[in-house]
């Protein structure tokens, strides 16, 4: 199934968004080099680095379930640069893309990626995100979420533990469309911050210092705040749901559609 879906992804129109030119440099106010990157360079339908992605070809144990089938033929570099998560549907079926980061980064970093969403419509989830998945503790960063269920507004938000209701978290329906945007997470002592399409000096739009968090449904002594905990790590994640329940229906969605990564850099 994988290998056909893959040579049916390849067959489809490409997409033709170009690429941000800048070359895979530290910034200037940053020394050295960076820690982990991708600028996603390679002949188009070409696969991604293994050595440092997984696609995922399994379904995530969530309820509900979201709909379309994750498949390594539908993560795949356009020939412009550009990572390409695509969601399609064959019959009835719905499949799509989910990427893995294999590195581990700590804190003291600063991510960024550059992205871009062809794929604002009903019955999608698209986002990116960082995570943790040892079983203690464990904990997520969702640095942008956009969901198509109609009901939720698209937001930034950290979880301190991954049962979903463990989070402090920021609406930005204003920030997330169709263009190219930068996201940009810094991660320190003094807890995360968060940019779109950062400029010098700018403020970020959300802060969450290292206050621990209260555990949904568990006593009120029980709060986590695992992101300064010595060893911990995170991994970088892209996805492109479809279906579930921050996605909705994808009945009414339009496919195929996209997302599409520039880069992604930490330092």
């Amino acid at each position: 199934m994988t290998v056909g879906l893959g040579a049916l992804t390849a067959a489809m129109r490409l997409p033709q968004a170009w690429a941000h030119p800048s070359p895979p440099a530290a910034p200037a106010n940053t020394p050295g080099s960076y820690i982990f990157h991708d600028e996603f360079d390679g002949p188009a339908g070409q696969g991604v680095d293994l050595a440092k992605w997984t696609p995922q070809t399994w379904q995530d144990d969530v309820y509900p379930p979201v709909d379309g089938i994750y498949s390594a033929g539908n993560v795949f570099l356009d020939g412009n640069s550009n990572l390409v998560l695509k969601a399609t549907k064959v019959g009835d079926q719905y499949y799509t893309g989910k990427l893995r980061g294999n590195w581990r980064g700590s804190i003291g970093t600063t991510w960024e990626a550059r992205i871009k969403l062809d794929c604002l419509y009903p019955g999608l989830w698209p986002s990116f995100w960082t995570v943790n998945e040892d079983p203690q503790p464990d904990g997520e960063v969702d640095l942008f979420e956009w969901y198509g269920n109609g009901q939720w507004a698209p937001g930034t938000t950290v979880h301190a533990a991954s049962n979903g209701k463990t989070w402090e978290g920021k609406s930005i329906p204003g920030m997330v469309d169709d263009a190219w945007h930068t996201w940009r997470m810094r991660w320190d002592e003094e807890g995360f911050k968060f940019w779109r399409d950062y400029v010098d000096g700018a403020k970020p739009y959300f802060a969450v210092p290292p206050k621990p968090i209260h555990v949904f449904g568990a006593p009120p002594e029980d709060k986590r705040w695992p992101f300064s905990n010595p060893g911990y790590w995170m991994s970088p994640m892209f996805t492109l749901a479809v279906g579930g329940v921050g996605a909705g229906d994808p009945a009414a969605g339009t496919f195929p559609c996209q997302m599409l990564v520039d880069y992604i850099r930490v330092w």
